[in-house]
């Protein structure tokens, strides 16, 4: 969406900036969603939840007016300015320098440095023929950046860049050079500059490490304009979000409160509607008996026909969903495992060319650890993952692994499954378990009846990776390690696997930025920082409370 003029703020709005009314969506002859009413107002803080493939993501794409709608209508403030932060960033160019790229944010003024420094270098030849007819042409050019604030643009990208904690020494970096965090960062900073009143972000947390989530917490907290966020992270929607939009295939609901309140909220619904059914369903035997038992009387003839007429009128309440399975099984189908499960004994990690981190000292796993490796994006957390594994040669040290431990592990890929088999022949096939063993696990994690039968390929990203840690369990994998398992999972998967991992009997290594897995399923933190790593006893939060210096 191109700048108008760099001396002006985003456009204030005094009514909605988007208003969508029964608005439906198909791919094909398949609908996605239906029935969407939807009002974003100027200080809208909105999360939008819901399962995988419900269609989230093509939502925030017809607010922006990227996707066309098949029914309903929609309304866009004439002054709606959007800024849109997708789940893979698209970069100009991977060999830009950070100060090249930022000023790519708008595509005219992009357009308009460009031509300004190809005139230049045309200039500096004093001998050209033509020279008085560039000078023209490069006065028209530089008379239509100076009137689109074009100077004072490249000011307020340099400043941008200060703000986003991108120091001046650091502009000549390529962005292909930077972590995802800093990508991040950057991103936004040219969003900033387009200075749009509404702040669309799809899963912006996701290859974010903890440091970056906690910065773009607080970046988001001080924002005044409207935000939309998709998102499964449901720490960070409490963060940031007052609102929280249901989407879902049948029905899609908002609630004016923040993630955690939505649960309470979403429950107390489900419960009036389920008594709300069974008092209609009573109501109903009730009168289907009156008049199965008078329908022959010809004194209650009047009376029959009445209660047909009401009847046949009455609006139908629809049986509320089934309560998912809830997962209540010990996952533990190994040996049993002694207490002390892997020594580890002065590690040095890494590559040659690039050494990582060390682990003075003897350190060990024990059977009841469940342990959460953090750090920032390449400090050398799945590096050390791989090293405890046996997948990667140590620099120095040693690991050593008790005789009766089988190891699982869950890389971020599922490029294992075999597209072309159901669940349950790929699960079998990898584990030769019996057909009763794999029914449970896949029960417990929420594949029930013929969901088994799904082929591999129709799967979304959270249904494989519960497939994927189906298969470690089947396989009797009496250790876990675990590599950002929870990543692009919704949040009823996300659910799903937490509690696998919380039930799973034996010991747990995993590396995640998922604050809520590292709350719920570890009571030990490793983090790798300076090219060391710290030991901290407890969870996520207890590692936070002894971080900030409280006793």
């Amino acid at each position: 969406m191109f700048i108008d003029n760099y001396k002006s703020e985003a456009p204030e709005v005094d009514g909605p900036l988007v208003i969508l009314t029964g608005v439906a969506k198909y791919f094909g002859t398949k609908e996605i969603f239906s029935g969407v009413d939807l009002v974003v107002g100027p200080r809208d803080r909105l999360g939008i939840i819901g399962p995988n493939g419900a269609g989230k993501s093509t939502l925030t794409k017809i607010i922006m007016g990227l996707e066309e709608i098949d029914a309903g209508e929609i309304y866009r403030d004439k002054d709606l300015r959007v800024g849109y932060l997708p789940q893979e960033t698209h970069w100009d160019s991977l060999k830009n320098t950070i100060a090249e790229e930022i000023k790519t944010a708008d595509p005219k003024m992009k357009e308009l440095m460009a031509q300004k420094t190809e005139y230049e270098k045309i200039m500096s030849d004093t001998k050209r023929k033509d020279l008085d007819e560039k000078i023209a042409e490069y006065g028209k050019v530089v008379e239509e950046f100076e009137k689109l604030g074009g100077y004072e643009y490249e000011n307020i990208a340099e400043e941008t860049l200060k703000k986003f904690n991108f120091p001046e020494d650091d502009w000549g970096r390529e962005v292909k050079s930077l972590s995802g965090g800093e990508r991040t960062r950057l991103a936004l900073s040219k969003i900033l500059l387009t200075r749009p009143n509404l702040l669309i972000m799809d899963e912006p947390t996701n290859h974010l490490d903890l440091a970056t989530i906690e910065w773009l917490e607080k970046f988001l907290m001080d924002w005044k304009m409207a935000i939309v966020i998709v998102s499964h992270d449901k720490r960070f929607l409490d963060s940031i979000c007052t609102n929280i939009f249901d989407l879902r295939k049948k029905e899609s609901r908002r609630y004016f409160c923040n993630y955690s309140n939505y649960l309470i909220e979403k429950e107390a619904i489900k419960n009036a509607e389920s008594e709300a059914f069974k008092r209609q369903q009573k109501y109903l035997k009730e009168q289907e008996e009156f008049i199965e038992r008078f329908r022959y009387k010809a004194t209650k003839a009047r009376a029959v026909q009445s209660r047909l007429k009401l009847l046949d009128k009455m609006e139908k309440i629809e049986e509320p969903e089934e309560e998912k399975k809830k997962i209540r099984i010990n996952l533990n189908f190994g040996k049993s495992l002694p207490q002390r499960v892997m020594v580890i004994e002065n590690l040095f990690f890494g590559v040659k060319e690039y050494p990582l981190a060390i682990m003075e000292g003897t350190w060990e796993i024990w059977k009841e650890n469940k342990i959460g490796i953090i750090g920032a994006n390449g400090a050398g957390k799945s590096t050390l993952l791989k090293t405890l594994l046996g997948k990667l040669e140590p620099l120095d040290g040693k690991v050593k692994v008790s005789g009766s431990v089988k190891i699982g592990y869950y890389a971020q890929s599922h490029e294992e499954l075999d597209p072309t088999k159901n669940i349950f022949d790929e699960v079998t096939e990898k584990t030769g378990a019996s057909h009763q063993d794999i029914r449970n696990i896949l029960g417990s994690l929420l594949f029930v009846k013929d969901d088994v039968f799904k082929n591999v390929s129709d799967l979304s990203g959270g249904e494989r990776a519960r497939v994927a840690i189906a298969e470690l369990i089947l396989n009797e994998s009496n250790i876990l390690f675990l590599d950002e398992p929870t990543n692009h999972l919704d949040i009823e998967s996300k659910n799903c696997v937490i509690e696998v991992l919380k039930n799973f009997g034996g010991p747990i290594v995993l590396v995640s930025h998922d604050r809520e897995v590292l709350e719920k399923v570890c009571n030990v933190i490793w983090e790798v920082k300076d090219n060391a790593v710290t030991k901290y006893l407890g969870n996520y939060d207890d590692y936070v409370y002894k971080k900030s210096g409280m006793k």
